[in-house]
């Protein structure tokens, strides 16, 4: 059995005990026989798959969080991208992950679980969201980068215009001081906390070139959160 280090870690070790004793009462469940006690280990199973959906729960639950009516959220778009489901699953893979990890690159048609949503910002166009893997993620920056040059712009020129994209934990960063705020504002009352997120998405600030992906993605968290107050509070 591996060594705990953590809660997940634990919770993972939980869940390693229980499918073992699922497996154990679910063929005991099934003997015949005047001392077999069929009935006893049906109700014993029962119980273990109700307490392994509690500890799935439990982990789903230090992911995402909950609202405000104390339901574990779900995966959203703000966080995972237009793949969330998918994107969910990796990072609970060491806990319990059925599906099909991988996902295929619309550019190189390659099947990977490096192949991820990436967003593209357009300043006079609809921004594009794309699945790709990481090769084809930096032709496209590098065409996209090209195209917006002069004619007459030189190569060192245009490879100090060009902007480095965000990165992941560049993202998760501005996803985490999201949650911060959140979790900040959660000792006011709903009205004054609607009204302080109003004031936080009304307020537009210059982002480096590059990180608009990760301060779309932290407006989304604050939205969401917006959305969710405001859902409550009429009911």
């Amino acid at each position: 059995m591996m060594r705990c280090k953590g809660y997940l870690d634990r919770l993972r070790e939980n869940l390693l005990v229980l499918d073992e004793q699922i497996a154990n009462a679910r063929v005991m469940s099934k003997r015949k026989g005047k001392y077999a006690n069929a009935l006893q280990w049906a109700k014993t199973l029962r119980d273990l798959v109700q307490l392994r959906n509690e500890t799935l729960e439990k982990i789903k639950a230090h992911m995402l969080g909950r609202d405000e009516t104390g339901a574990v959220r779900e995966p959203f778009i703000a966080y995972y991208g237009e793949n969330q489901l998918i994107d969910f699953e990796r990072e609970f893979q060491d806990q319990l992950s059925p599906l099909d990890l991988k996902l295929k690159c619309e550019d190189c048609s390659v099947n990977s679980v490096e192949v991820c949503n990436r967003h593209f910002p357009h300043r006079y166009e609809e921004d594009e969201d794309v699945t790709l893997c990481d090769e084809c993620y930096q032709k496209r920056v590098t065409e996209s980068s090209g195209e917006s040059e002069d004619a007459h712009t030189t190569e060192s020129d245009v490879a100090s215009n060009i902007a480095e994209p965000a990165s992941k934990g560049e993202i998760r960063v501005m996803l985490q001081s999201a949650r911060l705020m959140i979790r900040t504002l959660k000792g006011l009352p709903i009205d004054q906390r609607i009204v302080k997120l109003e004031e936080l998405l009304a307020t537009k600030f210059e982002v480096a070139p590059g990180m608009e992906p990760a301060y779309e993605a932290y407006r989304g968290v604050l939205q969401k959160e917006l959305d969710d107050l405001k859902a409550s509070n009429r009911t």
